[in-house]
């Protein structure tokens, strides 16, 4: 029995899996503005070796500041008081050839993005993108990150279907934009592509049957 059970778990092992894209626990930052927008590259443990952020502030009456910063295994978007901002992070190549570090990736054994938010306080959306130097870049819908969850994680899961027929064999770049309100603040802990939890539960179980059945003819 021992030997199929070894079996399960190699054919588990070598089946699709979590990709953790971005655990932001390499490629610390504290970028810290008051007005326009700054673009830092950042050398860190993900798919291309580089994180490329960009903060960006949309209105500012108080002349307060916006911080983008990696630290301790998070992101943190961090409004002052009325400061309207956006982060953008991205990894690989991107549409407008800003940045051509293709990443070459085979997402095929995946089928959806998740992230895991660590903490919000306000009304924030969130938005991917996809790009391909064949088919250019594809954005996701609008998701809402929801607030008052101060220190509470929450999970967003963007399906790989909310790309329309973007070729997730061969992913280039990828993107993701969180859009805060006024003096709002986001604590993101990972970014991560994951595949579906029912094939990992379908092929554990087939597997079980398999070894089952093995164990009943001897």
């Amino acid at each position: 029995m021992r030997k199929f059970i070894l079996l399960a778990l190699a054919i588990t092992g070598s089946a699709a899996h979590a990709l953790m894209i971005d655990d932001f626990s390499t490629g610390n930052i504290n970028d810290v503005i008051s007005t326009g927008n700054n673009v830092l590259v950042t050398a860190a443990g993900v798919p291309g070796g580089f994180r490329y952020t960009n903060n960006i502030i949309d209105a500012n009456p108080l002349n307060r500041s916006h911080s983008v910063i990696v630290t301790n295994g998070v992101f943190v978007s961090d409004s002052q008081t009325l400061v309207d901002a956006q982060a953008w992070v991205g990894y690989g190549a991107d549409a407008n050839s800003q940045f051509t570090n293709f990443l070459n990736l085979d997402l095929s054994g995946q089928d959806r993005f998740r992230f895991t938010f660590a903490s919000n306080d306000l009304p924030a959306t969130l938005q991917m993108q996809v790009f391909n130097s064949v088919t250019g870049s594809v954005l996701s819908s609008f998701y809402n990150i929801a607030p008052n969850m101060i220190l509470t994680n929450q999970t967003i899961e963007i399906m790989f279907s909310d790309f329309g027929g973007f070729n997730f064999a061969d992913v280039d770049g990828i993107a993701f934009f969180i859009d805060t309100t006024p003096s709002g603040d986001v604590v993101l802990d990972s970014f991560e592509a994951v595949p579906e939890p029912a094939s990992m539960v379908a092929l554990g179980l087939g597997v079980a049957a398999l070894a089952a059945r093995k164990k009943h003819k001897a």
